[in-house]
């Protein structure tokens, strides 16, 4: 129970499209309207509603055009007047992007200042200079994953007591173990009867090369002998139309499906067609991951996961008890952990009922509402603003 009400400005990156800051966002203005009540939660969107969003609607204050200079002085003025008219407690910013436009408004009114940040967006000194020097000077700093929490303390001096590092979160009603629907299968095209599903799952764009979608494949060109192995991809972008070149020109049209934009309808259904899902990272500049997603909603649905080891993506994994967490940099590790996971009925089995066990325990929606609780009961211990 927070000692006072607060109010809240929260300054959103987005919260319409699929991406995984998007979702992370929506959970985190559940869990403060829950919190501190809808009505003391003011919610900007920079980016506005577009097509391939969430099929479901999600309410805030105002959003905006997305990127671009007109939209973003419009959202950032947008901002001053809605700080200056409610006096929030606390301004939360969702993005690294909005660093100047919180801290000139925390000067305005002296609210409490929290910032996420996630991976991305700081790897390899991708941040401009005038971030660089003012990222500290939030009041706190919300990393998605210890890595992001250590990479920010180490490059940029937020000190571990300015930082609170909160998972990300699954829904375990939405997302859990069910019987694979052969409906969809036949929807999608694929074959069935004695194959062995590897999924991977997001934007499939050029700017997330990094994300392994071609290592996946590199991998099933050199398991040719493991013929039942069929890779599926879930997601659209602008580096598709190249993945699927690549598999006509290596001739593994038959094992290689595309299912595109998966509606969340669906979603928890396609994670149960995989027998394993895989999303191998690498890290570098401009590449890498806090912690995504995918896996976490995949492991919820017990299927046992492969991850990459140089980002974030290592914590949402268990090394060999709920799957594999191996270098993208070693392309035989991920091929002896697919074949592994995939002839292996009793370990996979094993591994995908852990990987559900962990999700309940560490992972929870609950969990992440007590984490965001935690902070404002921060902020509710400093005196009421005049």
């Amino acid at each position: 129970m927070l000692k006072r009400p607060l109010k809240i400005l929260y300054l959103a990156i987005g919260v319409f499209d699929k991406g995984g800051i998007s979702r992370y966002c929506r959970y985190q203005i559940r869990a403060l309207r829950e919190l501190v009540g809808e009505g003391n939660v003011s919610v900007l969107s920079l980016m506005g509603p577009s097509t391939d969003d969430f099929e479901g609607g999600f309410d805030v204050e105002r959003s905006f055009r997305g990127v671009g200079l007109r939209s973003e002085v419009d959202f950032f003025l947008t901002g001053i007047r809605k700080a200056l008219a409610m006096r929030p407690d606390l301004i939360w910013s969702s993005h690294v992007r909005f660093l100047p436009n919180a801290l000139l408004q925390r000067m305005a009114t002296g609210a409490y200042f929290a910032l996420n940040v996630y991976g991305e967006e700081l790897w390899g000194g991708r941040l401009l200079p005038l971030y660089r020097r003012t990222l500290h000077r939030a009041d706190l700093v919300v990393p998605d994953c210890h890595a992001t929490a250590d990479y920010i303390a180490r490059k940029y001096g937020v000190q571990p007591s300015r930082s609170q590092v909160v998972w990300d979160c699954v829904d375990l009603q939405q997302f859990q173990p069910r019987p694979p629907r052969i409906d969809l299968l036949r929807k999608f095209g694929i074959p069935a009867g004695g194959r062995r599903y590897l999924l991977t799952l997001g934007r499939i764009e050029r700017r997330s090369r990094y994300k392994g979608y071609d290592r996946l494949l590199d991998a099933l060109g050199a398991l040719r002998k493991r013929s039942n192995i069929v890779l599926l991809y879930a997601g659209t972008g602008d580096d598709l139309g190249r993945i699927k070149r690549r598999v006509l020109e290596e001739d593994l049209e038959d094992r290689v499906f595309f299912l595109g934009s998966v509606s969340e309808a669906d979603l928890c259904d396609v994670y149960n067609l995989a027998d394993v899902f895989a999303l191998v990272t690498d890290r570098g500049p401009r590449r890498g991951e806090g912690i995504p997603l995918t896996p976490l909603e995949a492991a919820a649905c017990g299927t046992p996961i492969i991850v990459g080891n140089e980002d974030g993506s290592r914590e949402a994994v268990v090394d060999e008890v709920t799957g594999f967490c191996v270098s993208p940099r070693h392309p035989e590790a991920l091929q002896r952990a697919i074949e592994k996971l995939m002839l292996n009925d009793r370990l996979r089995e094993k591994m995908g009922r852990a990987a559900r066990e962990r999700i309940e325990a560490e992972f929870s929606y609950e969990t992440f509402r007590n984490k965001t609780e935690m902070i404002l009961a921060r902020v509710a211990e400093r005196p009421p603003l005049n």
